[in-house]
């Protein structure tokens, strides 16, 4: 910078001000070079008299006017003035910068080092050629300046730099580009750019990229909040974050996250939508998108997979993220999608979870009007289990006899689930109750004694049917337990006090207590389930589930701390859905006291229906079929007494742990083959002698298995026609023993999946 003109000004006999213009650049180098100079400062900050107050401009004349006995040298600098001035405005700085170019500065000097307000000098040397002529204006020759500024409330506490003195005193010390200071005061002439931060969000935005973020998506009490937790993380949000359980969050905590304290809840949306691209693609994302604020983001998080098909590219992924994030909702935020889902019949069901109660009856609710849907081992996994069909082979049982019950159990479960009885199963059933097949079976109180070796539990499950089996054996698949079944029939009439002797037997310390939830369920009185014309939908099944589910798991529980080496289940009766269905009233009247809805009656003679069954040595008549005897009142949710195979049937269920010294090798794997019409042949290796037989369960199918010597055995799986892999089961006896994974390739090396799957 040339110094040459103020030099010379020092040097002159001018005792009135100099005006000295610059730029940025050269106003630090004069502060620079000022150091080595024998000249006082005047610092404009000084005529503060609060640190966010103006310059008291007649401190200023006060000091220019005393300048020659109150410095230490006459020569003297004032610094601060010109940019004060610039935000002033160009009235006030014209004003000022005409007012001091006549001041008489007595024996001192002073030198206005000024930038940003050239113009105004400009203008004040046209109206005043004399201070040209006289040497007291110098322009620099650079005189750009980058100066601009956010002003933010103090209240908001932003920015280090805290009213306008210490503004001043970074402006005096040579400051450029962007400066941002918390003060009350308002420059709205000023000649700088001037940003103002008038609320927290545009606090917050200000230092943080807050493009996904509209202000609308919060109060000014939550930026408020937001922002104080800023400040004191040093604006750091990944601390903030962090430290609220945001950042590492897992599925399971996000309705705890999103229904939290109500700033915490807000603050995680807001997490959320700042890192939206962390979820492109993703269910999460897709409704963060679509969402406006908290509310209609929680709205969306239930809601907006309605708008998704289930034959969409995304679908799958979508809905089974939103199952994760959706697994700890209560049923009472989950009801209100439930019915707004209702309005699209065929993609309804398609959106709904085995998360919460509400959604399986509604899921049963749907099946019981349209159907099966395709993927309800998805859906609905339990429900899928319990109306797969289960095969009544084994045991000992006739062929044609397990047959025909493994179709009856079939055709059963689902007119059950579909809430109807057709006039094919009526007829059966009717036939059933003259033939009265179930006498084959051995009765069940044998089957319990033959259990008892004092080392085995009982667990009575009051009310538990055979048409359960298939999902019990499920349950038992998932919790690595080995299950045998065997089943037995009841006593007539099928009450609880003809059929309790089999667990009043059984020895004190070795019982489980009853549960009679599973009954209760099927009474309405003591269920709490009422159905009407409105209602008619058999969702008590998804309960029924439930309680059973929690059977097994205290079963697996108890095997698992070895407090007995099996447990077996056996039950008293059955229950049957269709009798309640069939509508079916006797002529003759009941005197039961209104128990059993008619299913059952004392004894008494003359009695000539078809299908009632004396049984005089214990003083009731039974029915078989699906009528009931007038006079007692109606069940409208599940009945026994009588004498359907559903009511008279009963599984006796033995688990106990899987025997890991029992190992099932496939032999030569890499060999299967699949074969459209005649699916795979399996090798398997057994490493125990084994004599009992054994077969292989493969979707709800057992396949015989051909002996080749003690430990080597054959079996051919029609059903597995194209290549994959595939769990199975494997089963000695009737018991589930193992389970095990085929891989299965195509027929040929020149045929392709694509190809095989074509069939």
């Amino acid at each position: 910078m040339n110094m040459k003109p103020m030099e010379d000004y020092f040097a002159s006999k001018i005792h009135k001000p100099f005006y000295m213009v610059v730029g940025d650049k050269e106003y630090r180098e004069a502060i620079d070079s000022f150091k080595s100079r024998a000249i006082s400062i005047l610092h404009i900050n000084e005529c503060c008299k609060n640190f966010d107050k103006l310059p008291d401009l007649d401190v200023m004349r006060e000091k220019l006017e005393t300048a020659d006995v109150s410095f230490s040298y006459n020569n003297i600098v004032m610094i601060g003035l010109g940019e004060y001035l610039a935000l002033c405005g160009d009235k006030r700085a014209n004003d000022i910068l005409g007012e001091l170019k006549d001041y008489n500065l007595g024996n001192a000097q002073v030198v206005l080092l000024l930038r940003c307000v050239e113009p105004q000098v400009r203008a004040l040397v046209k109206n005043d050629k004399r201070l040209i002529e006289s040497g007291r204006v110098a322009f620099g020759d650079d005189l750009t300046t980058s100066l601009h500024f956010r002003f933010s409330d103090p209240g908001l506490g932003i920015y280090k730099i805290n009213g306008v003195k210490n503004l001043l005193k970074v402006l005096e010390n040579g400051a450029d580009n962007e400066i941002s200071v918390n003060t009350v005061m308002k420059f709205k002439d000023s000649l700088l750019p001037i940003q103002l931060v008038r609320n927290s969000y545009e606090a917050i935005s200000k230092n943080l990229n807050m493009d996904e973020v509209p202000k609308e998506y919060g109060t000014e009490s939550m930026w408020e909040k937001m922002l104080t937790d800023l400040r004191n993380k040093n604006f750091k949000t990944d601390m903030l974050f962090k430290e609220y359980g945001f950042t590492d969050f897992q599925d399971a905590d996000f309705y705890d996250l999103l229904y939290g304290e109500e700033y915490n809840s807000w603050l995680f949306h807001i997490y959320l939508v700042m890192n939206v691209k962390a979820y492109e693609g993703k269910y999460l994302g897709y409704v963060l998108k679509k969402s406006k604020d908290l509310d209609s983001f929680k709205k969306g998080i239930l809601c907006d997979i309605i708008g998704v098909s289930h034959t969409s590219a995304e679908y799958q992924e979508f809905y089974k993220e939103r199952k994760r994030l959706l697994s700890h909702y209560p049923e009472a935020e989950i009801a209100p999608f439930v019915n707004e889902n209702r309005v699209n019949v065929s993609e309804s069901v398609y959106k709904l979870t085995d998360n919460t109660m509400v959604e399986k009856q509604e899921i049963i609710i749907w099946v019981a009007n349209n159907g099966i849907p395709e993927n309800l081992g998805n859906l609905y996994p339990d429900l899928a289990a319990y109306i797969n069909r289960y095969p009544f082979n084994g045991n000992g049982l006739n062929d044609a006899f397990a047959a025909r019950i493994t179709t009856y159990f079939e055709k059963y479960k689902e007119l059950k689930l579909r809430n109807r009885l057709n006039d094919d199963f009526s007829k059966e059933v009717d036939k059933l109750a003259l033939e009265r097949i179930y006498n084959r079976l051995p009765k069940r109180d044998e089957l319990v004694k033959e259990k008892n070796d004092g080392f085995t539990q009982l667990f009575w499950i009051d009310a538990l049917g055979v048409e359960y089996l298939g999902y019990i054996v499920e349950l038992a698949r998932r919790r690595g337990l080995k299950v045998s079944i065997e089943i037995g029939r009841a006593e007539l009439p099928t009450i609880t006090c003809e059929n309790n002797a089999f667990f009043y037997n059984w020895p004190e310390d070795l019982r489980h207590p009853k549960e009679e939830e599973l009954d209760e369920i099927k009474h309405k009185e003591k269920g709490g389930y009422y159905y009407s014309t409105q209602n008619p939908y058999p969702i008590h099944l998804a309960k029924e589930l439930e309680i059973i589910e929690k059977a097994v798991n205290d079963i697996a529980t108890t095997l698992g701390l070895r407090k007995y080496d099996r447990v077996v289940i056996a039950s008293d009766h059955g229950a049957s859905r269709l009798a309640v269905l069939r509508h079916k009233e006797e002529k003759y009247e009941t005197d039961t006291q209104g128990k059993h809805s008619g299913r059952c009656c004392k004894f008494f003679p003359g009695c000539n229906l078809p299908f009632a069954i004396d049984e005089e040595d214990r003083g009731y008549i039974v029915l078989a079929d699906y009528g009931r005897f007038k006079g007692s009142r109606a069940s409208n949710v599940e009945v026994h007494g009588g004498a359907s195979l559903e009511e008279v049937i009963v599984p006796i269920i033995t688990f106990s742990l899987n025997d890991s010294s029992f190992v099932v090798t496939v032999v030569d794997g890499e060999k299967i083959k699949a074969d459209y019409k005649k699916g795979i042949t399996v090798n398997l290796y057994v490493n125990k002698t084994i004599r009992d037989n054994l077969t292989i369960g493969y979707e709800n199918k057992r396949y015989q298995s051909e002996r080749i010597d003690d430990n080597h055995f054959k079996v051919d799986i029609s059903d597995i026609k194209k290549a994959g892999t595939y769990p199975v089961d494997v089963y000695l006896g009737n018991d589930l023993a193992s389970h095990i994974q085929i891989d299965a390739a195509g027929k040929s090396a020149a045929m392709n999946d694509d190809f095989d799957d074509l069939f």
